[in-house]
């Protein structure tokens, strides 16, 4: 049962389907394929409130670094990284990146879920 929270900004983009991911650290209990995923809104907070439950589609490792972003390995092209973050609720690839590295920092491994 992997629950997953997030900011308020991303409730409207997940709940449009605009957003159909999300990137993690690696942990225990991570989402695998097949599995009902809970999203919410403010979890551990009096003002939690679930945003959808949907399947996870598919899990893949990411690494994010400040020379380059990899994905199973595979260094992605600029029209990838524009791909990626527009399915992570960005504009473009420049504004993910400054959020990710001002919000986790660099050098990030995880793993990217997709519903």
């Amino acid at each position: 049962m992997p629950a997953y929270s997030f900011k308020e900004r991303f409730v409207p983009l997940i709940k449009s389907g605009e957003k159909n991911q999300t990137i993690r650290k690696k942990r225990k209990g991570q989402a695998k394929p097949g599995d009902t995923l809970y999203l919410y809104y403010g979890m551990r907070t009096r003002w939690c409130t679930k945003i959808a439950e949907t399947i996870c589609k598919d899990v893949k490792e990411i690494l994010i670094l400040a020379t380059g972003v990899f994905v199973e390995g595979k260094l992605l092209d600029d029209n990838e990284l524009e791909s990626l973050a527009k399915s992570d609720g960005f504009a473009d690839w420049e504004t993910m990146y400054r959020w990710w590295v001002q919000i986790n920092g660099l050098p990030f491994k995880g793993d990217i879920i997709y519903w």
